[in-house]
């Protein structure tokens, strides 16, 4: 029927209207049985209006000047994919004579036109989107009739992106392990208070294995099945301790049904093991997927829902209605706020590993995932502290008149709220963890009643959010800035919280003039979480669901059609991995939880050590063994004739030595045998059972080496090569930057040994001799001539010998000598001795300035940046002497002239422009007089001149004429 409609269609326009795509891969392509009304880009009328609005409906998208940013979004996409135009009436299609008050969206092309325009300049946030809606948006025709540069950029994030999104199924509810450091008997005030609680625990697990088991059943009532046995076990709750060991475990059970991303959808896979494992790795693959697509909540509240409590919340909301009671509520929200305060306050990660440390990919991996699993607990949490707190107050409708408003505020605002979230926020955003603190808050203010916006308390913590929505602009980049996700993930929180019922319509629209002053800074600093990217596209679908909503926004659904399948038959039994992995699950459920999160740490440490260490040794040894085969097929191709490739050395060597890498799978595991046990018996009690202490060693060896192994299968080879390439890329920065550069620069003999010090050891100690004349030193401190002279030794050994010396290094070096030689000439190196010789003799200082000018003329390959000892600032040093003695000065510039290594010229022009430079009077003076003295004579014999010799004319003209 599509093929007959397109036909059609193109037989009424002979001139196709939209482009014919280019050949590339495939897309899928989708069906349905709703014919469209075929939107053509030639029938668009008021072309530049559209796009003048479509222009400044973007521009406000993207400073934020909108409540809700997805909201926008599922409204281009409604227009991008309408079926047709609804006819209106006759009295609105009146044409107006101001061109400027005539309707734009008057048909189906006119739509579709400025849907595009907007998409096309949002870009960057489609870009974020997972790899599914990216799908739907390439596949549309629409978008390739009217902008094919749009569809083809949008298919090339399609196959670029790794975001796929998808629902993690949970396990079947378990109950909460035996907790003997707080549900023992020694803390419980009786006897029967102790046995009265473990009755009370088994009651609440046969109601949630009731609900369980009922609750998808049509007609079950929560209330009607459950409400009276459990009133009846919160009636034997009477003692206060009792209440509180019962809002732990209801806590505990809470996180641990309801924590993970899957948690809101209750136990759909896992009730029949037997049955799932039967049809083997690929076909559960399948299934899962499929099952994800068919018990996936339709999106009937669209891109803003109300907040709700999907899947086992719902178990723990219908509990605390059915309770009704107070003293549980209230122990509730006490251990609530006390858990929010605790987990707000983690030291999370806060550094992102860089290109050159790839060990650290496993412990960055780690690091994130932690950062989820704190970020679901909290908003969790404050989701059911939220509905706790304001549930008294909550009602379907806000109070009529205004009186009574004003006097339910009055009342109100001497309740204090139930957990400072005004100062836990703005301490979230003064450390920069606003990516953690602000999710948690809105989830908590999503069930606040009509009353808490009017509250001058939340209508701080609102008006701080709003400044904060305002300031998220994903646009802006730079140094320090909060991460784009970071910021995507903020915003789609916000503008979901913007639009709940219960926040006032006209609070997001409030002047800048009305809005209090907050000054908030979203650029992150070094230490804080907000520059970190911690958030993936995984953990944004699962905090925002609703955004997936704009991908269902509308097209065309495909049909699955149903296919036999061959007979299961029998498969074989479950693999060794598979049976140890549910054996660890057991062995764990029956210990207490600080022995799994020791094993869990000693694993991850463990794995994280074992790939450092594979770098440090078989990484190593390979790279030694690529720096000589390096030399053995340069000296071979140089031989040759012919000048080496870099790039086909490299291919060389690393098919030579990347196969090695399968050793560090073998290594690896060694290296976890012989290191976990050990770590596993350190952080244990010693009053540890044999027979615990013994699984617990076998599982944490296990866990390591499949962390390990995981991460150095995937990487080992491109960890060998980059290290190759580095070390080939050191070896070639050695000898030159081309072949005619290196045969003019020296090598080392063929008899060197290689002794001479490090170039990085002699650069240290050079600056070391630097500060002491810069910075502050006490009397005390200084150095010996012998020392100087021993170190600039160092330095001429170091470079006749030139196996560890690169040119940067060289450069570096040879700077720091003529910062040397200027502190020389100033004399202002303090020099150890009696108090009352804190100076160099002259003779000295003249000889380890004869030794560095013999180091730039013989020694140094590179060039020696000469003009910086005529540069103001090292000139300046001389200003500080009393008295000032320019002898060493001329001695230099004479030297460095009869040398060879600056000419006349150079000299003259260095001394010209120190004369533009602030200097005191007398100094200027000075300076003129030797400028003078040099150009009149340069050849004097060793001249001895003071200050008092420069300024007085007739002796420097005696002087310069004798």
């Amino acid at each position: 029927m599509l093929r007959k409609e397109r036909s059609k269609q193109l037989q009424q326009s002979p001139t196709p209207t939209c482009p014919i795509p280019e050949p590339g891969p495939p897309l899928p392509s989708r069906t349905g049985s709703l014919a469209a009304e075929h939107a053509d880009p030639a029938r668009v009328s008021s072309r530049q209006r559209l796009e003048v609005v479509a222009l400044l409906y973007s521009s406000c998208i993207a400073e934020n000047l909108v409540p809700n940013l997805f909201l926008e979004l599922f409204f281009v996409l409604q227009l991008l994919t309408a079926r047709r135009m609804v006819a209106a009436r006759d009295s609105d299609l009146e044409p107006s004579q101001d061109s400027l008050e005539s309707p734009l969206f008057q048909s189906i092309h006119d739509c579709v036109f400025f849907a595009v325009q907007v998409l096309e300049h949002q870009f960057q946030i489609l870009s974020y989107l997972d790899k599914g809606t990216l799908k739907l948006l390439a596949e549309n025709e629409r978008l390739l009739c009217f902008s094919p540069a749009l569809q083809g950029r949008l298919r090339a994030a399609y196959e670029g992106s790794i975001a796929k999104v998808s629902l993690v199924m949970p396990p079947p509810a378990q109950a909460v392990s035996f907790q003997p450091e707080t549900d023992n008997r020694a803390n419980f005030s009786s006897d029967r208070a102790f046995h009265t609680f473990k009755k009370q625990r088994d009651v609440f697990y046969e109601v949630l294995r009731e609900w369980e088991d009922r609750h998808d059943e049509p007609g079950w009532d929560f209330e009607k099945g459950l409400g009276s046995r459990i009133r009846a076990m919160m009636g034997q709750l009477s003692a206060a301790c009792s209440h509180s060991h019962f809002v732990r475990l209801f806590q505990k059970q809470l996180l641990q049904m309801c924590q993970s991303p899957g948690g809101a959808g209750g136990p759909l896979l896992g009730e029949a093991p037997d049955v799932l494992n039967m049809l083997g790795a690929d076909k559960l693959g399948r299934l899962r997927q499929l099952q994800e697509r068919l018990a996936a909540p339709p999106s009937s509240g669209g891109p803003c829902p109300p907040p709700t409590f999907p899947g086992c919340q719902g178990f723990f909301r219908d509990f605390i209605l059915s309770a009704s009671s107070f003293q549980f509520n209230q122990h509730l929200m006490d251990s609530l706020s006390l858990k929010i305060r605790e987990l707000n306050g983690l030291s999370l990660p806060q550094h992102e590993p860089g290109d050159e440390d790839g060990e650290s990919d496993v412990d960055w991996q780690g690091e994130r995932r932690q950062f989820a699993v704190v970020l679901l607990s909290l908003r969790l949490l404050a989701k059911f502290l939220g509905f706790v707190a304001f549930l008294p107050y909550r009602g379907p409708e806000p109070p009529l008149s205004r009186e009574l408003q004003d006097s339910i505020v009055a009342l109100r605002r001497q309740v204090p709220p139930v957990l400072d979230v005004r100062a836990l926020l703005q301490q979230g955003l003064q450390a920069h963890r606003a990516v953690l603190t602000v999710p948690w808050l809105v989830e908590f203010l999503s069930f606040a009643d009509h009353i808490v916006p009017l509250l001058d308390y939340y209508r701080s913590v609102f008006t701080v959010l709003l400044n904060l929505h305002r300031s998220l602009v994903l646009s802006r980049k730079g140094e320090g800035e909060m991460c784009p996700l970071n910021k995507l993930f903020l915003l789609a929180i916000l503008g979901w919280l913007f639009q709940i019922p219960t926040v006032p319509e006209d609070f997001f629209f409030l002047e800048e003039g009305q809005v209090e002053a907050f000054e908030v800074d979203t650029a992150a600093s070094e230490c804080g979480l907000d520059c970190v990217p911690v958030v993936d596209q995984q953990l944004l679908y699962t905090c925002c669901p609703y955004i997936g909503s704009s991908g269902r926004s509308g097209g065309f659904v495909r049909k699955i059609t149903p296919t036999t399948t061959t007979s299961l038959g029998a498969q074989p039994p479950p693999s060794g991995q598979e049976l140890q992995a549910q054996l660890a699950q057991a062995f764990f459920h029956n210990q207490p939880p600080s022995l799994r999160r020791t094993v869990e740490f000693v694993a991850e440490r463990i794995g994280s050590n074992c790939v450092k260490h594979i770098k440090a040794t078989l990484v190593a040894d390979l790279v030694h063994q690529a720096e000589s085969l390096l030399q053995e097929q340069r000296v071979t191709q140089g031989q040759g004739g012919r000048d080496p490739d870099p790039a086909h050395l490299l291919e060389i060597l690393c098919s030579q030595l990347c196969p090695h890498g399968a050793q560090a799978l073998t290594q690896g595991r060694e290296f976890c045998l012989r290191k976990s046990p050990g770590a596993v018996r350190a952080l244990l009690p010693e009053e540890t059972p044999a027979a615990v202490l013994s699984s617990a060693e076998s599982i944490a060896v296990g866990l390591a080496s499949e962390k390990a192994c995981a991460w150095l299968s995937a990487n080992i080879t491109a960890l060998i090569r980059r290290e190759v390439k580095a070390a080939m890329s050191r070896m070639l920065r050695a000898q030159g930057p081309d072949p005619a550069a290196r045969g003019e620069r020296r090598g080392c003999s063929r008899a060197c040994e290689h002794r001479a010090p490090l170039p990085s050891h002699l650069i240290s100690e050079i600056k070391d001799v630097l500060s002491l004349a810069v910075g502050p030193r006490d009397p005390d401190e200084g150095v010996s001539p012998e020392h100087l002279e021993q170190l600039l030794g160092q330095v001429h050994q170091m470079l006749q010998c030139r196996q560890f010396l690169c040119p940067p290094a060289e450069q570096h070096l040879a700077k720091c000598s003529v910062e040397l030689a200027s502190l020389l000439v100033a004399d202002q190196i303090p020099i150890l001795g009696p108090p009352t010789v804190h100076r160099l003799e002259r003779g000295q200082a003249r000889r380890l300035l004869l030794t560095l000018l013999s180091l730039w003329k013989d020694d140094f390959q590179g060039p020696v940046p000469l003009q910086l000892l005529l540069s103001p600032r090292n000139v300046g040093l001389l200003a500080d002497t009393r008295p000032r003695e320019w002898d060493l000065l001329l001695f230099l510039l004479r030297e460095l002239v009869e040398k060879g290594l600056m000419d006349r010229m150079e000299i003259e022009a260095c001394l010209g422009s120190l004369h533009a430079a602030p200097w005191p009077e007398n100094f200027s003076e000075e300076l003129a007089s030797l400028s003078r003295l040099f150009l009149a004579e340069p050849h004097l014999p060793e001249p001895q001149l003071r200050a008092c010799e420069l300024v007085q004319p007739s002796r420097g003209t005696v002087l310069a004429q004798s």
